[in-house]
């Protein structure tokens, strides 16, 4: 074990030192780490059980556009995908470094014999994944009766005004705004659902939310005269309009509840408010799309109807970080914890515009026959290797000198992945095509920085933090370094 420079008064390094010759050791059988992942461990006498925890589930991978094949544009999507292997730990290294008289910060390299990440893969011209209108519909208390279908008539217009030419398709900022959306779609999701009790300004974004009815009901009167418009039909009475300072004020409250949540659930899985991962890039969109608000109202002050609003979507250029200034917004807001407060801003980075166009173009609908369009499905697998876990942990004794752990955060760390996608008969109809679409997984540093994203988010679930801290502590009781009874 390496020891770095510290407090001086806390010899804590030397106890975790012989813990981790404890669980780094084969030869302690039950108490070694690797033993533990694969059998779990129950010692009732020193209130010990921790079930086996081989297998992560990291969840599904949204779609993802890769290329134009026979005129179509090709997407990628992943589903039910999983992290094996983890009990085919064969050894780490341990550095310890004092942080005070109590506190002990320690960080784990933990090597494996072979870990794999695989799961189900949807390749196509087809629009692969569905979108969230399930999710809008549970949110406002009509949970949809099948997949796509909704009982309220505001996610059937916003369906409309997202996908249809004649709504934001229209226009090149919209279909960017549109496919920003797409990309974040799932991350969005698990923020907007995720339980108050684990992210407490999640609850608070679904209250402020159903608070909204009557801006939501001038929105959707505004909206369907304009599609009416845009349909060739002419609807009665002028035009409605929105805009007045109750509708600003209640969309900007929802968007702080919404950074608020998204902060926190990034916060919680150890991610930075930098690009390259899901939870910063979305504070990132959100925050832009918040200024172009802002811009909007300065420039155009009081109501204006759906299809004066549209005209700005259309033509509104990205905002510099001066004029960001200007309009009181100096970059991301940065929440105090549970807080509404704003303590500090990080400077935001460019949309990938290209990206966002492209997952449009992946997932906007066509009008071809769906038995025309090209689609395989099937499993995948990851051959990499050289892969190692970096787990950060808190080691803290009390006043009586027992010593608890927690790990904080856990860090994948591999050079890239090596995707084999099954069912190649699958693609035989188009030769060429698998080559391509596995030599684009490979090589594509956008694709692979999502996987490894993903996978560090679910490494970094609250029960795998859980369990490797039960093993900690594990070994911390039967070196007879904490209180020998039950916890609760």
């Amino acid at each position: 074990m390496t020891l770095l420079p510290g407090a001086g008064d806390n010899t804590d390094c030397d106890l975790v030192a012989r813990l981790w010759q404890l669980l780094n050791s084969p030869a302690s059988g039950q108490w070694y780490l690797g033993s533990i992942i694969r059998d779990g461990l129950r010692v009732p006498a020193l209130g010990i059980d921790i079930p086996p925890f081989p297998v992560v589930a990291i969840g599904d991978i949204p779609e993802q556009t890769m290329f134009d094949w026979a005129a179509e544009h090709l997407g990628i999507a992943m589903s039910a995908t999983v992290l094996s292997g983890l009990d085919t730990f064969t050894d780490g290294t341990a550095e310890c470094r004092p942080v005070s008289s109590t506190a002990t910060d320690v960080t784990l390299t933990l090597r494996f014999g072979r870990i794999l990440f695989s799961g189900a893969y949807d390749v196509g011209a087809s629009g692969l994944t569905g979108c969230a209108l399930a999710t809008a519909a549970t949110l406002l208390g009509n949970p949809p009766s099948s997949a796509g279908d909704s009982a309220d008539p505001r996610l059937e217009l916003a369906t409309w005004y997202r996908d249809d030419p004649n709504g934001l398709g229209q226009s090149e900022n919209g279909k960017v705004l549109v496919g920003t959306y797409y990309l974040h779609e799932d991350t969005i999701e698990s923020v907007t659902t995720a339980p108050a009790s684990e992210v407490p300004a999640a609850g608070l974004y679904r209250q402020v939310l159903s608070q909204q009815k009557m801006s939501a009901d001038a929105v959707t009167a505004s909206t369907g005269y304009y599609q009416q418009q845009e349909s060739g039909e002419d609807p009665p009475g002028q035009p409605p309009k929105i805009g007045d300072s109750p509708q600003y004020a209640g969309g900007f409250k929802t968007y702080t509840y919404l950074n608020m949540a998204v902060q926190q659930m990034r916060e919680q899985a150890g991610l930075a408010l930098e690009p390259g991962n899901e939870f910063a890039d979305l504070q990132n969109a959100m925050a832009q799309f918040n200024a172009q608000v802002k811009a909007y109202q300065r420039d155009n002050p009081g109501e204006h109807d759906t299809q004066k609003i549209m005209g700005y979507v259309a033509s509104a250029e990205q905002l510099s970080n001066e004029q960001l200034t200007t309009l009181g917004l100096p970059g991301i807001p940065v929440h105090a914890p549970y807080s509404e407060e704003v303590v500090d801003h990080v400077q935001p980075w460019p949309l990938d515009r290209d990206r966002a166009l492209r997952a449009h173009a992946a997932r906007a609908p066509r009008t071809r026959a769906a038995d025309d369009w090209f689609n395989v499905r099937g499993t995948f697998s990851d051959q990499a290797q050289a892969l190692s876990l970096t787990v950060a942990a808190t080691f803290t004794a009390t006043s009586d000198n027992k010593l608890f752990a927690q790990a904080k955060s856990i860090t994948l760390r591999i050079g890239a992945l090596r995707i084999i996608l099954g069912n190649k008969d699958g693609f035989n109809s188009q030769p060429g095509l698998y080559d391509k679409v596995t030599n684009w997984i490979a090589n594509t540093p956008m694709f692979q920085d999502l996987l490894i994203s993903k996978l560090n988010a679910g490494l970094n679930d609250r029960a795998v933090l859980g369990h490797l801290s039960d093993a900690l502590n594990a070994g911390l009781k039967e070196l007879g370094l904490q209180e020998r009874h039950a916890t609760s």
